[in-house]
C-alpha cells in the first residue's frame, strides 16, 4: 500500500463555501486582489512547487478550480526523489495554497479563530482531548474516520498564525495507519493562505515533533513575506 497522506486533507476543507460572505470574510476589499507569495530557504526542506513533477503531482489532487497551490516543501532526501512522488511512501512536508476567490477580500489575525469556526461548523469536525484521541485512535476502529479528521489543539505560533493539530485516517481500509498533521490559516499582507505539514503519527513524540517542524517553517514564511 502506498501510504502517503496527499493534500486533498487540507483542499476538502478549504475548499467549503460560507453561506455569509460577511460573516466569513470582511467588509473591506485588499487594494491588490492578488499577490506573489515568496518562499524562505531551510537546510532541511527544498521549496519545489515550480519543478513540473511536483507540480504535476500535487496540482493532480486538486478537486476545485478556485484552490491553487502556490508553495510546496519536500524534506531534501524526498526532493532528490521528485520523480517518483507518484510511488514512494514520503512525510515530513509542507503544502501552501489559496482560495482565489477569497483573496479579494481584506483579513486581518484577529479573524482567523472566527474563520476556522465557520469550516469546523460545516465539516462537522470535533475536538478532542490528545491523551484520550491517542488511546482510541488505533483501538477502536470508528473512532477516526477516513473522510473526517479530528482535532487535538488550537493555538496561535504568531499573531497572524492560527494553527490546529488534527489526525486524519488516510484510507478507510487501512486502521493502523494515521497521520499527523498541522493545518494553518495564515494571513500575509491581509490576504489569507491556507497551509498544512504532515508527519506519520507515532506516539506523542510526533505530535510534539510536527508541532515544532511546522511552526518553523509558518512563522519564517510569515515573517518572510511581510
Amino acid at each position: 500500500m502506498k501510504k502517503t497522506l496527499l493534500s486533498i486533507f487540507l483542499i476538502s476543507l478549504i475548499g467549503c463555501k460560507s453561506e455569509k460572505k460577511d460573516d466569513y470574510y470582511s467588509n473591506e476589499k485588499n487594494e491588490t486582489e492578488f499577490i506573489e507569495f515568496g518562499f524562505p530557504e531551510f537546510g532541511e526542506w527544498t521549496e519545489c512547487y515550480d519543478e513540473k513533477q511536483v507540480k504535476d503531482y500535487f496540482d493532480g489532487f486538486s478537486m476545485f478550480e478556485k484552490i491553487k497551490n502556490v508553495g510546496v516543501y519536500l524534506n531534501n532526501s524526498t526532493y532528490k526523489k521528485k520523480d517518483s512522488l507518484d510511488i514512494i511512501d514520503f512525510e515530513d512536508y509542507a503544502v501552501f495554497m489559496v482560495n482565489v476567490n477569497e483573496q479579494k477580500w481584506k483579513l486581518a489575525g484577529n479573524d482567523l479563530e472566527r474563520i476556522f469556526r465557520i469550516q469546523k461548523k460545516k465539516k462537522s469536525l470535533e475536538n478532542f482531548e490528545k491523551d484520550f484521541a491517542l488511546s482510541k485512535v488505533y483501538s477502536d476502529t470508528t473512532f477516526l474516520h477516513s473522510e473526517r479528521p479530528i482535532i487535538i489543539e488550537e493555538y496561535r505560533p504568531h499573531p497572524d498564525i492560527l494553527s490546529a493539530v488534527k489526525f486524519v485516517k488516510p484510507y478507510s481500509d487501512y486502521h493502523d495507519y494515521i497521520v499527523v498533521y498541522v493545518f494553518n490559516l495564515i494571513v500575509v499582507k491581509n490576504h489569507l493562505v491556507y497551509a498544512g505539514y504532515y508527519l506519520d503519527l507515532n506516539g506523542n513524540e510526533s505530535i510534539e515533533k510536527v508541532k515544532k517542524m511546522n511552526d518553523r517553517i509558518m512563522t519564517k514564511f510569515v515573517e518572510f513575506n511581510k
